[in-house]
């Protein structure tokens, strides 16, 4: 087991030892006295990779890191498994976005194209007796999430089955894409709280950010700007 003193974990964490402390009693991890000196305490280095793991976090170099006691070392790809882990789990949520966003464009494509009409033969025939019509159930429509879109000089264009009224379209809604000048999300709409107000969503990194947005008859084109705006910048 390598154990390594606090004050160095707290370096190569980027972080003060406060925060390390408290890192350490939320994950519910020991810390360890060096058999030499018991006054001295210490955190295994798997617990280290570990933390680093959960908060995000990129290690310095350990080169030049001195162990306070070294019984054994685990293997280099061993110890690497957080962070190969993490980076895997960003790029499946990334394929996931993009089964998505092609499952939606062929629903679109199914739904736009034109039906065939069977030809009719050359021969003449006698004509069957019609039969008494049938009330059919009406098609279910193929369900398309609408999406609004900046297209410059201060237009945005909703693109949709349907463009009634502004905020009657809004009322009618659960939940649409929205791409301005600032950035883009997803807004949904929380029937549950008072109004009907509406939330803006966005994954960035590995994590969903929330920002709430605005009832459904204040829910306008400026407020839409500024929620994107303030998701942006967790980019930035």
């Amino acid at each position: 087991m390598i154990l390594v003193p606090l004050t160095q974990a707290s370096l190569r964490l980027g972080i003060d030892l406060k925060t390390l402390r408290r890192w350490l009693s939320d994950a519910g991890l020991p810390l360890h006295a060096d058999p030499q000196d018991a006054r001295k305490k210490g955190m295994c280095i798997e617990h280290l990779h570990l933390l680093a793991a959960l908060h995000q976090r990129s290690l310095t170099s350990a080169a030049a890191e001195p162990s306070v006691h070294q019984e054994t070392s685990l293997p280099t790809a061993v110890l690497a498994l957080p962070e190969l882990l993490s980076a895997l789990q960003a790029q499946i949520t990334a394929l996931e976005q993009q089964v998505a966003t092609l499952t939606q464009l062929l629903e679109q494509s199914l739904a736009a194209a034109p039906q065939k009409t069977p030809k009719r033969s050359a021969k003449a025939t006698t004509p069957a007796p019609k039969a008494p019509p049938v009330d059919k159930a009406p098609r279910k429509p193929v369900h398309v999430i609408p999406r609004v879109e900046y297209r410059g000089n201060g237009g945005y264009v909703v693109i949709c089955p349907d463009t009634p009224e502004w905020f009657v379209w809004v009322k009618e809604q659960d939940s649409f894409r929205f791409v301005g000048r600032g950035g883009h999300f997803t807004a949904h709409h929380e029937w549950r709280v008072p109004k009907g107000a509406w939330r803006a969503y966005r994954h960035i990194r590995n994590h969903n950010y929330i920002q709430r947005l605005a009832p459904n008859h204040e829910l306008t084109i400026t407020v839409l700007e500024q929620a994107a705006e303030a998701l942006q910048a967790h980019v930035n």
